[in-house]
């Protein structure tokens, strides 16, 4: 496995000429379960042992479709041309990460699932774009094939490197918890115990890499687990969402009411707001913060704080090609919004900018921008008359409080991306996000 030894992952050297790449992106990854007690995944963790760990990295939209957009290209929607899971497609002047390691020579492969259907036009560059059933998961049968995979692009990397991108569904809603991990040993959650499995799944398809492999880990957004299985929460957030996403009445004050007093008398360990479901509908840090994580041959052992991006995700990986491919893949990376976080010990804060527009949301107009910097947090509704939200999120983590400071909110507003959201083509693919209980 790649990483194994100290003279592979953790070492100070340059990245391996060429290395294989494989990016495994798990939907719905929280960055506090990564690193941490909340779930048994000693895989993981000794991916962040033994490499670069970004854990203060920000995810440009809670939902899937835009969020991989903006690692794939190193954009925002706003340049990338996906807006949401259902509106726009992938610009035809915006370069892939698949295609800048096809350019360089790498083979190309992606095993994907959940909306990442070939409409969306991410499957540019991909030599074989597999899209498999969101019931094919990684804890599951799946798993026998998705090694076999791995271990084909591992026998025939001596003419050439592999990219590899593994999109994974298992704690996506619904979760299925693997009998064998339904335990309290694993976690407190469905979700955590799910992750655990998960876990061991990964471990034993990652022992099919080759050596000169390096390993990226990340999340495409997080999740809101703590409440969702309580009644009362699911009937305050049918009623809420049918008032404020459907009517479009401001319900915030309301909420901010009850969150407020479940936070107070029933603190969590893992401290969510109480009507808040899932990941899309907002930009709340527990669906916001993603991990990301480097591991294998030349990747430094650091654990960075510093805010960074997903767009920065793209000039990152690109960073791991040698010399003369990585000038070979330069051209329009100029124009890119991300900042590559290799070398690990010169990252400092980025702004943060990101997008709620989930299907929960229903209509655009409920979409929301968000911009984190400095510790404060600013949410605007650019299609509805409702004021903004500032947060100090040192002293209101949760986002519980909001403040009034105009001209707080002025200047975060000006760090806003300038670009606008133009109208995005619509995808055909209702069907789709109804099967993935998205509508």
């Amino acid at each position: 496995m790649p990483g194994e030894e100290m003279s592979n992952g953790g070492s100070e050297d340059p990245p391996a000429e060429r290395p294989n790449v494989l990016f495994v992106c798990v939907d719905c990854l929280r960055s506090d379960f990564v690193g941490t007690d909340h779930a048994d995944t000693p895989f993981i963790d000794s991916l962040v042992e033994r490499g670069a760990s970004y854990p203060s990295t920000f995810a440009t939209a809670t939902t899937t479709t835009p969020a991989v957009a903006s690692f794939m290209t190193g954009r925002y929607s706003e340049g990338n041309g996906i807006h949401s899971l259902d509106e726009g497609r992938l610009r035809e002047d915006v370069d892939t990460l698949a295609e800048r390691f096809s350019e360089a020579g790498y083979e190309t492969t992606a095993m994907v699932t959940g909306p990442l259907v070939e409409d969306t036009g991410l499957d540019r560059g991909f030599d074989e774009y597999h899209y498999r059933d969101r019931t094919e998961k990684l804890t599951e049968e799946w798993e026998a094939e998705a090694a076999d995979a791995i271990e084909s692009l591992a026998e025939s990397d001596a003419d050439d490197p592999f990219f590899c991108y593994l999109h994974l569904w298992a704690i996506h809603k619904p979760i299925e918890v693997p009998p064998d991990f339904d335990d309290p040993q694993y976690g407190e959650t469905p979700y955590a115990r799910t992750l655990s499995a998960l876990d061991r799944s990964l471990e034993r398809v990652c022992d099919r890499l080759p050596d000169d492999t390096v390993i990226a880990l990340h999340g495409d957004h997080g999740e809101a687990i703590t409440w969702i299985h309580n009644p009362v929460h699911k009937l305050g957030k049918y009623a809420r969402t049918g008032l404020r996403y459907y009517l479009g009445l401001d319900t915030r004050p309301i909420e901010r009411r009850i969150d407020r007093f479940v936070a107070e008398r029933w603190p969590r360990s893992v401290p969510d707001r109480f009507l808040d479901d899932r990941h899309g509908e907002n930009v709340a840090d527990p669906v916001a913060n993603v991990p990301f994580v480097l591991s294998g041959p030349g990747i430094p052992e650091a654990e960075v704080d510093a805010q960074v991006r997903q767009v920065d995700v793209f000039p990152t990986l690109l960073d791991l090609l040698d010399g003369d491919d990585r000038s070979a893949t330069e051209e329009g990376t100029e124009s890119i919004d991300g900042e590559s976080l290799l070398s690990p010990e010169r990252v400092t804060d980025r702004d943060a900018y990101m997008r709620a527009c989930g299907a929960s949301l229903l209509k655009r107009e409920s979409w929301a921008r968000g911009l984190r910097a400095d510790g404060k947090k600013l949410v605007v509704y650019p299609d509805r008359d409702w004021s903004p939200e500032f947060y100090d999120l040192e002293e209101d983590p949760l986002e519980l409080y909001p403040i009034d400071d105009e001209d707080a909110i002025e200047q975060y507003r000006a760090r806003f991306p300038d670009r606008e959201l133009t109208e995005g083509e619509r995808l055909e693919i209702d069907g789709l996000l109804e099967d993935l209980g998205y509508k």
